[in-house]
Protein backbone atom coordinates (compact mmCIF):
# COMPACT_ATOMS: atom_id res chain seq x y z
CA UNK A 1 0.00 0.00 0.00
CA UNK A 2 1.33 3.17 -1.18
CA UNK A 3 2.71 5.62 2.11
CA UNK A 4 -0.16 8.26 2.67
CA UNK A 5 0.83 12.30 2.89
CA UNK A 6 -1.67 14.76 4.45
CA UNK A 7 -1.28 18.54 2.57
CA UNK A 8 -3.02 20.63 5.04
CA UNK A 9 -2.15 24.00 2.73
CA UNK A 10 -2.19 25.02 -1.06
CA UNK A 11 0.99 24.03 -2.17
CA UNK A 12 2.64 24.35 -5.56
CA UNK A 13 1.87 21.59 -8.07
CA UNK A 14 5.24 20.27 -8.11
CA UNK A 15 4.49 19.27 -4.33
CA UNK A 16 2.16 17.06 -4.98
CA UNK A 17 2.91 16.13 -8.29
CA UNK A 18 6.73 14.92 -7.36
CA UNK A 19 4.93 12.85 -4.34
CA UNK A 20 2.90 11.38 -6.49
CA UNK A 21 5.65 10.68 -8.63
CA UNK A 22 7.51 9.01 -6.09
CA UNK A 23 4.82 6.43 -5.10
CA UNK A 24 3.12 8.43 -2.49
CA UNK A 25 -0.73 8.80 -1.94
CA UNK A 26 -2.21 12.28 -1.20
CA UNK A 27 -4.84 13.07 0.96
CA UNK A 28 -5.53 16.72 0.21
CA UNK A 29 -7.36 18.88 3.21
CA UNK A 30 -6.36 22.45 2.78
CA UNK A 31 -8.77 23.48 4.58
CA UNK A 32 -8.56 20.74 7.29
CA UNK A 33 -9.34 21.90 11.19
CA UNK A 34 -7.11 20.92 13.98
CA UNK A 35 -9.94 18.62 15.07
CA UNK A 36 -10.30 16.34 12.07
CA UNK A 37 -6.33 16.42 11.51
CA UNK A 38 -6.56 14.40 15.02
CA UNK A 39 -8.86 12.01 13.51
CA UNK A 40 -6.91 10.72 10.04
CA UNK A 41 -3.30 11.40 11.36
CA UNK A 42 -2.58 8.08 12.32
CA UNK A 43 -2.76 6.76 8.71
CA UNK A 44 -0.09 9.84 7.24
CA UNK A 45 3.56 8.71 7.16
CA UNK A 46 4.15 12.44 5.78
CA UNK A 47 2.42 15.83 7.14
CA UNK A 48 2.53 19.13 5.28
CA UNK A 49 1.70 22.43 7.23
CA UNK A 50 1.94 26.15 6.89
CA UNK A 51 1.54 28.47 9.77
CA UNK A 52 -2.16 27.55 10.01
CA UNK A 53 -2.29 24.56 12.38
CA UNK A 54 -0.70 23.64 15.70
CA UNK A 55 1.69 20.06 15.55
CA UNK A 56 1.42 19.57 19.38
CA UNK A 57 2.71 16.18 21.70
CA UNK A 58 -1.25 15.76 21.42
CA UNK A 59 -1.38 15.17 17.97
CA UNK A 60 2.27 13.08 17.37
CA UNK A 61 0.76 11.18 20.04
CA UNK A 62 -1.59 9.93 17.39
CA UNK A 63 0.84 9.61 14.37
CA UNK A 64 1.65 6.38 14.83
CA UNK A 65 2.96 5.98 11.55
CA UNK A 66 4.22 9.41 10.89
CA UNK A 67 7.59 9.61 9.75
CA UNK A 68 8.07 13.20 8.77
CA UNK A 69 7.09 16.66 9.16
CA UNK A 70 7.19 19.32 5.95
CA UNK A 71 7.05 23.07 6.92
CA UNK A 72 6.33 24.88 3.99
CA UNK A 73 7.95 28.36 4.82
CA UNK A 74 9.98 29.58 7.80
CA UNK A 75 9.81 29.41 11.81
CA UNK A 76 8.29 25.82 13.50
CA UNK A 77 7.17 27.79 16.83
CA UNK A 78 3.43 25.53 15.60
CA UNK A 79 6.04 22.42 15.88
CA UNK A 80 7.07 20.80 18.65
CA UNK A 81 10.35 19.54 17.07
CA UNK A 82 11.53 18.50 20.19
CA UNK A 83 8.99 15.73 21.09
CA UNK A 84 8.71 14.78 16.93
CA UNK A 85 12.52 13.70 17.20
CA UNK A 86 11.68 11.84 20.25
CA UNK A 87 9.47 9.74 18.29
CA UNK A 88 11.72 9.32 15.13
CA UNK A 89 10.05 12.15 13.03
CA UNK A 90 12.23 14.14 10.70
CA UNK A 91 11.02 18.10 11.08
CA UNK A 92 12.41 19.88 8.02
CA UNK A 93 11.03 23.90 6.71
CA UNK A 94 11.95 25.46 3.59
CA UNK A 95 13.26 29.35 4.45
CA UNK A 96 15.33 29.07 1.84
CA UNK A 97 12.88 28.75 -0.59
CA UNK A 98 11.15 32.37 0.41
CA UNK A 99 14.23 34.66 2.16
CA UNK A 100 14.21 36.46 -1.00
CA UNK A 101 10.77 37.51 -1.44
CA UNK A 102 10.87 38.12 2.14
CA UNK A 103 13.86 40.58 1.42
CA UNK A 104 12.28 42.18 -1.55
CA UNK A 105 8.74 43.00 -0.23
CA UNK A 106 10.92 44.72 3.09
CA UNK A 107 12.38 46.92 0.77
CA UNK A 108 9.12 47.29 -0.98
CA UNK A 109 7.37 48.30 2.48
CA UNK A 110 10.69 50.89 3.38
CA UNK A 111 10.58 52.75 -0.17
CA UNK A 112 6.71 53.12 0.02
CA UNK A 113 6.92 54.87 3.51
CA UNK A 114 10.14 56.81 2.78
CA UNK A 115 8.81 57.97 -1.00
CA UNK A 116 5.00 59.10 0.64
CA UNK A 117 3.90 56.34 -2.43
CA UNK A 118 1.08 55.05 -0.90
CA UNK A 119 0.04 57.74 1.34
CA UNK A 120 0.20 60.22 -1.90
CA UNK A 121 -1.69 57.97 -3.58
CA UNK A 122 -4.33 57.80 -1.28
CA UNK A 123 -4.60 61.44 -0.87
CA UNK A 124 -4.67 61.40 -4.46
CA UNK A 125 -7.93 59.47 -4.45
CA UNK A 126 -9.33 61.48 -2.20
CA UNK A 127 -8.93 64.69 -4.75
CA UNK A 128 -5.77 66.43 -2.97
CA UNK A 129 -2.83 66.98 -5.19
CA UNK A 130 0.12 67.46 -2.34
CA UNK A 131 3.45 68.01 -3.07
CA UNK A 132 5.43 69.66 -0.45
CA UNK A 133 4.00 67.44 2.66
CA UNK A 134 5.02 64.41 1.14
CA UNK A 135 8.73 65.07 0.35
CA UNK A 136 10.66 61.72 0.32
CA UNK A 137 13.27 61.00 2.38
CA UNK A 138 16.50 59.35 0.31
CA UNK A 139 17.71 55.66 1.25
CA UNK A 140 20.97 56.39 -0.11
CA UNK A 141 23.47 57.67 3.01
CA UNK A 142 21.41 55.72 5.75
CA UNK A 143 22.08 53.35 8.37
CA UNK A 144 19.83 50.48 8.22
CA UNK A 145 19.53 48.26 11.51
CA UNK A 146 18.87 44.46 10.65
CA UNK A 147 17.65 42.34 13.87
CA UNK A 148 17.76 38.78 13.11
CA UNK A 149 20.49 37.89 10.52
CA UNK A 150 19.10 34.81 8.91
CA UNK A 151 17.95 33.71 6.02
CA UNK A 152 15.72 36.49 5.71
CA UNK A 153 17.77 39.31 7.41
CA UNK A 154 20.95 38.44 5.07
CA UNK A 155 18.09 38.85 2.12
CA UNK A 156 16.81 41.99 3.27
CA UNK A 157 20.87 42.85 3.31
CA UNK A 158 20.84 41.55 0.14
CA UNK A 159 18.56 43.51 -2.34
CA UNK A 160 19.77 46.68 -0.34
CA UNK A 161 23.49 46.16 -1.64
CA UNK A 162 23.28 48.05 -4.29
CA UNK A 163 22.29 51.18 -2.45
CA UNK A 164 24.79 52.97 -0.28
CA UNK A 165 24.22 52.12 3.18
CA UNK A 166 25.36 50.91 6.48
CA UNK A 167 23.96 47.42 7.34
CA UNK A 168 23.97 47.10 11.05
CA UNK A 169 22.89 43.38 12.08
CA UNK A 170 22.23 41.84 15.08
CA UNK A 171 22.12 38.35 15.74
CA UNK A 172 22.79 36.38 18.69
CA UNK A 173 23.26 33.23 17.09
CA UNK A 174 25.41 34.17 13.71
CA UNK A 175 28.93 36.26 13.70
CA UNK A 176 31.78 36.29 11.18
CA UNK A 177 28.71 38.05 8.48
CA UNK A 178 30.52 41.36 8.36
CA UNK A 179 31.64 42.72 4.68
CA UNK A 180 32.58 46.41 3.73
CA UNK A 181 29.33 47.23 3.98
CA UNK A 182 27.85 45.24 6.73
CA UNK A 183 29.11 45.82 10.90
CA UNK A 184 28.02 43.08 13.40
CA UNK A 185 26.30 45.59 15.91
CA UNK A 186 24.73 45.65 19.18
CA UNK A 187 21.41 45.79 19.76
CA UNK A 188 21.87 48.92 21.33
CA UNK A 189 24.18 50.48 18.72
CA UNK A 190 20.93 49.94 15.94
CA UNK A 191 18.74 51.63 18.60
CA UNK A 192 21.17 54.32 18.91
CA UNK A 193 22.56 54.76 15.04
CA UNK A 194 19.75 53.35 12.42
CA UNK A 195 17.85 55.40 10.51
CA UNK A 196 15.65 51.91 9.67
CA UNK A 197 14.97 48.87 11.71
CA UNK A 198 14.10 45.57 10.45
CA UNK A 199 13.01 42.57 12.40
CA UNK A 200 13.81 39.13 11.08
CA UNK A 201 13.75 36.97 14.02
CA UNK A 202 11.49 33.78 14.84
CA UNK A 203 8.58 33.61 17.25
CA UNK A 204 9.97 31.97 20.26
CA UNK A 205 10.27 32.66 24.35
CA UNK A 206 12.97 34.97 24.13
CA UNK A 207 11.64 36.80 21.15
CA UNK A 208 7.91 37.36 22.03
CA UNK A 209 6.68 41.42 22.10
CA UNK A 210 10.62 42.02 21.30
CA UNK A 211 9.71 45.93 19.94
CA UNK A 212 8.06 46.45 23.40
CA UNK A 213 7.73 50.04 24.58
CA UNK A 214 10.92 49.47 26.09
CA UNK A 215 12.51 49.14 22.84
CA UNK A 216 10.61 51.80 21.15
CA UNK A 217 11.57 54.45 23.87
CA UNK A 218 15.55 53.18 23.10
CA UNK A 219 15.41 54.82 19.70
CA UNK A 220 17.61 57.94 19.39
CA UNK A 221 16.94 58.42 15.65
CA UNK A 222 13.61 58.41 15.29
CA UNK A 223 13.96 55.31 12.59
CA UNK A 224 11.59 53.71 9.86
CA UNK A 225 10.16 50.59 11.51
CA UNK A 226 9.74 47.28 9.44
CA UNK A 227 8.69 43.82 10.68
CA UNK A 228 8.09 40.65 8.08
CA UNK A 229 8.94 38.11 10.45
CA UNK A 230 5.80 37.06 13.31
CA UNK A 231 3.28 39.02 14.53
CA UNK A 232 3.76 38.30 17.76
CA UNK A 233 7.64 39.43 17.84
CA UNK A 234 6.24 43.08 17.83
CA UNK A 235 3.19 44.20 20.49
CA UNK A 236 0.71 46.01 18.64
CA UNK A 237 0.05 48.55 21.10
CA UNK A 238 3.84 50.11 21.27
CA UNK A 239 3.99 50.50 17.54
CA UNK A 240 1.10 52.99 17.95
CA UNK A 241 2.17 54.23 20.91
CA UNK A 242 5.63 54.82 19.57
CA UNK A 243 3.68 57.07 16.11
CA UNK A 244 1.83 58.92 18.68
CA UNK A 245 4.86 59.40 20.52
CA UNK A 246 6.80 60.36 17.17
CA UNK A 247 9.40 57.78 18.68
CA UNK A 248 9.46 56.00 14.97
CA UNK A 249 9.21 58.17 11.51
CA UNK A 250 6.92 55.40 10.17
CA UNK A 251 5.71 51.45 10.43
CA UNK A 252 5.68 48.80 7.75
CA UNK A 253 4.09 45.81 8.69
CA UNK A 254 3.70 42.28 6.98
CA UNK A 255 2.08 40.57 10.28
CA UNK A 256 0.06 40.96 13.13
CA UNK A 257 -0.16 39.59 16.19
CA UNK A 258 -3.72 38.72 15.69
CA UNK A 259 -3.99 38.11 11.74
CA UNK A 260 -7.39 36.90 11.95
CA UNK A 261 -8.96 40.55 11.62
CA UNK A 262 -12.95 38.94 11.30
CA UNK A 263 -12.22 37.83 15.25
CA UNK A 264 -10.67 40.89 16.48
CA UNK A 265 -11.36 42.16 20.42
CA UNK A 266 -12.77 45.84 20.64
CA UNK A 267 -9.25 46.52 22.18
CA UNK A 268 -7.62 45.15 19.24
CA UNK A 269 -9.70 46.86 16.77
CA UNK A 270 -9.25 50.16 18.73
CA UNK A 271 -5.48 49.73 17.92
CA UNK A 272 -5.64 48.10 14.76
CA UNK A 273 -7.85 51.04 13.67
CA UNK A 274 -5.40 54.17 15.79
CA UNK A 275 -2.90 52.40 13.28
CA UNK A 276 -5.04 53.08 10.18
CA UNK A 277 -4.97 56.80 11.37
CA UNK A 278 -1.14 57.25 10.32
CA UNK A 279 -0.50 58.16 7.32
CA UNK A 280 3.00 56.82 7.54
CA UNK A 281 1.80 53.42 8.45
CA UNK A 282 1.39 50.88 5.73
CA UNK A 283 0.26 46.92 6.52
CA UNK A 284 0.19 43.98 3.78
CA UNK A 285 -1.56 40.97 4.78
CA UNK A 286 1.44 37.84 5.57
CA UNK A 287 2.31 37.89 2.08
CA UNK A 288 5.89 39.45 2.01
CA UNK A 289 6.95 35.22 1.73
CA UNK A 290 3.99 33.97 -0.53
CA UNK A 291 5.62 35.30 -4.17
CA UNK A 292 5.20 32.74 -7.19
CA UNK A 293 8.21 31.86 -7.36
CA UNK A 294 8.36 31.41 -3.68
CA UNK A 295 5.33 28.53 -3.96
CA UNK A 296 7.68 26.63 -5.88
CA UNK A 297 10.64 27.29 -4.25
CA UNK A 298 9.28 26.19 -1.02
CA UNK A 299 8.17 22.99 -2.36
CA UNK A 300 11.49 21.92 -3.82
CA UNK A 301 13.24 22.64 -0.93
CA UNK A 302 11.25 20.76 1.50
CA UNK A 303 11.33 17.43 -0.86
CA UNK A 304 14.77 18.09 -1.30
CA UNK A 305 15.64 18.04 2.52
CA UNK A 306 13.64 14.48 2.92
CA UNK A 307 15.69 13.66 0.00
CA UNK A 308 12.43 12.72 -2.10
CA UNK A 309 14.29 14.35 -5.08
Amino acid sequence: MALQVIITAPVHDFLIDTLIEKGYEIIYKPAIDYKELVEIISIASGLVVTTRLKVDAALIDKAANLKWIARLGSGMELIDTDYASAKGIKCVSSPEGNCTTVGEHALGLLLSLMNRIHSSFMEIQKGAWIRNNNRADELTGKKVGIIGFGNTGTAFAKVLSGFDVAILAHDIYRDNFETHQIRSSSLERIQQEADVISLHLPLTTLTHHYANDAFFEGLERKPYFLSTCRGQVTDTKAVLKALQGQQIRGAGLDVMENEQLVNYSPSERATLDGLFGFPNFIATPHIAGYSHEAYERMARVVLEKLAII
